[in-house]
């Protein structure tokens, strides 16, 4: 059966399908092409940024410098909702060289830039964040981050947002980023300051910085979108009051990008520095041109569309492939619900307006810095997403709540889910024989149509 169609694996959760194109479809699978060859030798490559960071002296000397026996060493990791590849590589070597450099491994914690989401189990924390070996070895070292607890204010940015902290960073005399950059839908590029901003950020820190990417008219400034930062004012934000933190406190960044769910980029040092460094970076590895957006545009959040509220990158990835008017077919499994009680809530409330009505109501009643919650960003970009297309879901979620909240078309699994894409791209191709189909497994992805 499989030669009767094209090879397009996509990931649903932890498992892959594939072959449910047919053969002769006018069908293209949107991934970056290019020499971007993987660093292999983890070690080497560590050690030569470690010495040789942008803009810092090498870590040695910091630890030198900031160090003493007793004070705490805070390594700063994403949570369980990012890929995590490149701290589960980078961990194993980086702890032989603190301890190398002099730091104690008493002294040594991990922090856990969980941001608003819910807090990692101890099994997420060992497969998709540490790794087996760390897991093992420092489990008593791992600290949580919680947005409402344990957080001091420290300052107000220029932007006037107030800038409350994790505890324990501040504590530490050294913090130790390790991020992996990427394209983010409205602060441009994430990784690097955004896991200090909103990663272990107070929460009224987070309701204000956000709401400065909405607009009455776009929902979103045109400024806050997909590998922009210039004039964006919630990443120049950010970045301003990691500079805040600076002042006071060591800080030394490992920053990674990676291409296929390898690192093919490696760098440390002044985290400002290797954010602005990071775009450039991304452009030839996340951009992709074609000649005109998709009739049909299939896409995968993989294992991290644990929740409709993470999937949503994987529908906004879409959007920006596929024509007005054209489908978006999402794969998340979403086993965890929605994700978000702000997002429930408020798309809860405009769920009998029509779009242009609701979009305005959310603006102008939830996106403000006064009324804003953490989660109210994503109907905003999801409902400015359904005024031009339509939203169709393979997902494990309530199918009755995903259309009338969200107004999400539940795709009913019949069978395997392989036979389910086969029979919903058959019934497309009866009704658009000629229909221009996208396929996308990396969300990250960033597709420019010439022709809308």
């Amino acid at each position: 059966m499989a030669e009767e169609y094209l090879d397009t694996p996509l990931d649903y959760g932890e498992e892959e399908i594939n072959y449910f194109i047919p053969k002769g479809a006018n069908a293209k699978v949107l991934e970056i092409t290019g020499d971007f060859p993987e660093i292999t030798n983890i070690e080497e490559a560590l050690t030569k940024v470690l010495e040789q960071p942008l803009d810092s002296p090498p870590l040695k000397e910091v630890i030198a410098k900031h160090y003493s026996k007793g004070k705490t060493v805070i390594i700063l990791v994403d949570d369980n909702t990012r890929p995590n590849i490149h701290s589960r590589i980078l961990l194993p070597v980086l702890f032989p060289k603190l301890l190398e450099y002099g730091i104690e491994a008493k002294d040594i914690k991990i922090l856990v830039a969980s941001g608003t989401h819910r807090p990692p189990t101890d099994d997420e924390i060992e497969r998709k964040i540490l790794g087996k070996e760390i897991w093992a070895k420092y489990r008593e070292h791992v600290i949580i981050h919680n947005c409402d607890e344990g957080v001091t204010k420290i300052g107000v940015s220029t932007r006037g947002t107030p800038i409350y902290l994790n505890n324990d960073a501040l504590n530490a005399c050294l913090i130790i980023p390790m991020t992996d950059s990427e394209y983010h839908y409205f602060a441009g590029v994430a990784g690097t300051v955004k896991q200090f901003f909103p990663g272990i950020a107070g929460r009224k820190t987070i309701s204000i910085n956000h709401p400065k990417a909405f607009s009455k008219e776009t929902g979103f400034k045109p400024e806050c979108r997909l590998g922009n930062t210039k004039g964006n004012p919630v990443i120049q934000d950010m970045k301003e009051m990691v500079q805040k933190v600076m002042e006071t406190k060591a800080v030394f960044c490992i920053d990674t990008v990676l291409h296929q769910k390898k690192i093919v980029y490696l760098n440390a040092g002044n985290i400002v520095s290797l954010h602005e460094k990071a775009r450039e970076i991304l452009k030839p590895l996340r951009i992709i041109e074609v000649e005109r957006g998709g009739d049909l545009v299939i896409v995968t959040t993989g294992e991290l569309g644990l929740n409709l509220y993470q999937a949503g990158k994987g529908v906004h990835a879409a959007w920006n492939a596929a024509k007005k008017g054209g489908k978006i077919l999402l794969l998340a499994r979403a086993q965890d619900g929605v994700g978000n009680k702000a997002y429930h809530e408020t798309m809860l409330a405009v769920k009998d307006m029509d779009l242009d009505e609701a979009l305005a109501w959310v603006v102008a009643n939830k996106c403000s810095e006064e009324t804003f919650k953490i989660g109210n960003q994503k109907p905003v970009d999801l409902l400015r997403i359904l005024k031009e297309n339509q939203i169709d879901m393979i997902t494990e979620m309530d199918h009755t709540e995903l259309k009338n909240t969200f107004r999400i078309n539940g795709i009913g699994i019949q069978g395997s889910v392989q036979e389910t894409l086969r029979n919903y791209v058959k019934k497309f191709l009866e009704e658009k024989p000629d229909g221009l189909i996208y396929i996308m497994a990396d969300a990250g992805i960033y597709v420019m149509p010439k022709e809308a």
